[in-house]
This record gives structure tokens, sequence and C-alpha cells, in this order.
């Protein structure tokens, strides 16, 4: 495969929290019709890596699951709902918990993928008109979803840069260590003095 590749790394939730995102999707083509992530199955977005070619990437793999398993599974809640403002466009979101753990998982978790922060969610619909968003949003704003979570690996996904199907079909799947509790890692990390970056701790995917 000489080709170039668009990759998506993304953390995709249990299969609960997949179907009921998939009906509130249809809930809401129910309302406004079609929109923009109708057919999106739930995750959170952790970086795209466009235009790489396999040769580069597939190298790089078996590093990242060494890498990885130095994390636990993730834990996380999730709160109701919240939505983007773009001015012309809005995007309505299911809010996860932002806690110090949280927040410390995902901030080891980047430092693999040089990636700045970012605001943990799954998307519900994207890029709505304002119009479809005023019409959507009542539907949200004060709709009750609250449960706790777990995942356990780091999804890779992969299309072609250029071709006629522009669908991501799935690469590669990396475990997290489940021998690591989420709670007992992340407290005594943040228990403990940051670590100054050095040669030794600082040894990302620089290509990315």
């Amino acid at each position: 495969m000489t080709g170039y590749h668009d990759y998506l790394i993304l953390l995709t939730p249990p299969d609960s929290i997949v179907n009921n995102v998939k009906k509130l999707k249809e809930e809401s083509f129910l309302t406004i019709g079609e929109y923009d992530s109708r057919y999106s199955k739930a995750h959170i977005t952790v970086q795209p890596w466009p235009r790489k070619r396999p040769v580069w990437i597939e190298p790089l793999l078996p590093k990242l699951e060494r890498d990885l398993q130095n994390l636990p599974p993730l834990v996380m809640d999730i709160n109701g709902f919240d939505f983007f403002d773009q001015q012309e466009f809005q995007t309505i979101y299911a809010k996860v918990s932002s806690t110090s753990a949280t927040k410390l998982w995902f901030k080891l978790l980047r430092r693999f993928f040089n990636t700045p922060p970012f605001e943990p969610h799954m998307t519900i619909a994207r890029n709505l008109p304002n119009a479809d968003f005023k019409q959507l949003w009542p539907h949200f704003k004060s709709r009750n979803w609250n449960g706790r979570f777990s995942i356990d690996r780091l999804t890779i996904l992969r299309r072609e840069t250029i071709g006629y199907d522009k669908t991501y079909k799935l690469f590669k799947e990396i475990p997290f260590n489940k021998k690591l509790d989420f709670f007992e890692f992340t407290n005594s990390k943040l228990k403990q003095p940051a670590l100054p970056m050095n040669k030794s701790n600082d040894k990302q995917f620089s290509l990315f």
C-alpha cells in the first residue's frame, strides 16, 4: 500500500452508550431531518492524522502499544448535554465529566501524540444551522442523562485520502492496562510532584 491515508485516533465507549447515542441521533433526525454526523458512531476524538503513508505509521505502532500499557482504562461520567456555539452553526453533544483525575489521564494520553488540550465530548448533532438548532436544542436542554462508563482501549480508524469511499474503517485497537485501576492510578499521580520534562520522559510521536 503506497497511497496516502487519513487516520483518526479516538476513544469508543461501551455498547450501551453507543446504542443510546444512536437513539438520540435518530430522535434528532425525526425532529429536524438530515444533519451532519447522523450516522457517526459515538466516540471521543483524540486526534486526526490526515494524509499519512502506512509505511510511516505502522512502524510506530509497537511503541504505542507499549506506551499505552502505562495507562489504566478511562472511567468517566455522562452529565447531560451542552452545545458549542460556532456562530452560524451549533454542535450539540453529550457532556462527560471533567475532574482532576480525567484531566490527568487525558494529559498523559496526549503526551504520546503531542496533542494540545481539548474538551472531551460525544457529538450528537454537528454543525447545525441556527434554525435547526433552535428547533432541536429544547429537546436536549433539560434532558437528564447521567451514568458512568469505562473505555478500555484506543481505537484507530483509517480511510484512503483520495478515493470514492470516504468512510473510516477500523484499523487498529490498542488496549490500556486493565491491571491498573483508574482511581488508584490517578490518585497516586495527583499526590506526586510534577516531573520535569527531559530526554528520558519526553518521547512522543513527533511525526504527529
